[in-house]
């Protein structure tokens, strides 16, 4: 795995980004949380196993694998809802979780 640290001009010009979003759709029946960056992105092969369990792009020892999957888990077995991810390498990622609305 190549790691590419950001040098003091590169975030001058390009500075380090998170922007989140909510939204109401479906005629209020369902909100959209969406959290983006400004990074590298991801690899097509990286997007598509990110939810898997013990799944890690981290370097032995510094990560287990297990946040984007219990993430997954409580979004979709919990609450009836959809996360994704959009990335483009190079261009930054996008993770969007839509949750349904329910009155109690």
């Amino acid at each position: 795995m190549i790691v590419r640290l950001s040098s003091f001009t590169d975030i001058q010009v390009k500075p380090n980004r998170i922007t989140v979003k909510t939204e109401l759709l479906n005629d209020s029946q369902f909100v959209s949380i969406c959290i983006q960056d400004n990074g590298i992105g991801m690899r097509d092969d990286v997007k598509q196993k990110i939810f898997e369990h013990l799944y890690t792009t981290k370097a032995v020892g510094k990560g287990t694998g297990l946040g984007l999957a219990i993430a997954h888990q409580i979004v979709v077995e919990k609450h009836g809802g959809v996360i994704a991810v959009n990335s483009t390498l190079g261009g930054g990622t996008e993770f969007v979780i839509t949750l349904p609305i329910k009155e109690g």
